[in-house]
């Protein structure tokens, strides 16, 4: 069975947890403004249909998520994080040492554009707001928190008939999408 897949399936099961980091960070009025907006990035990119998988993509379609939120918190961690509640800080720890196992699977390559790529998003609009507005405006991060509880609730367990073909399909998209 492919072990990136059964991966990237465990890390969906930690999402919410991940969101609720990602929360944390935004709101973390201490942290650098760029890893705000880098937390920011990743919540707009979980709301987005069409990202670098299309979400209604059979199987693979939400891994790419689980991905780019790993992928925003190492370049967040990169950045001042501020004073965040132990078990936030953890958890975006524990993503940007994660974003490590997705550079192995890709390779150092296709990884770099996705890092770049991810690096793009904080200045990106979604739905009509960039991660600035999310960081400056309450109002702004409530809409966004609120299209993302949303999107959690929608969110089943990942089903994939065939792990191997998963693998190879997610490694061509990103390839592709990157190039």
């Amino acid at each position: 069975m492919a072990t990136f897949i059964e991966t990237l399936k465990d890390w969906a099961d930690t999402l919410h947890g991940d969101v609720d980091a990602m929360k944390a960070l935004i709101e973390g009025d201490r942290a650098d403004l760029e890893a705000r907006k880098l937390g920011a990035a990743a919540l707009g990119y979980l709301v987005t249909r069409m990202d670098l998988i299309p979400d209604w993509n059979e199987g693979i379609g939400s891994l790419d998520d689980v991905m780019v939120i790993r992928v925003c918190a190492q370049l967040a961690a990169a950045h001042q994080l501020g004073d965040l509640a132990e078990d936030h800080d953890v958890t975006i720890a524990r993503l940007g040492n994660e974003a490590e196992r997705i550079s192995d699977f890709l390779g150092e390559s296709v990884y770099d554009k996705l890092r770049a790529y991810c690096d793009k998003l904080a200045d990106a609009a979604v739905r009509g707001r960039t991660p600035q507005n999310v960081v400056e405006d309450e109002a702004a991060r409530a809409t966004l928190y609120r299209e993302v509880d949303e999107e959690l609730k929608k969110s089943g367990p990942i089903v994939l008939e065939d792990p191997d073909d998963a693998e190879l399909r997610l490694k061509a998209y990103l390839s592709h999408k990157l190039a």
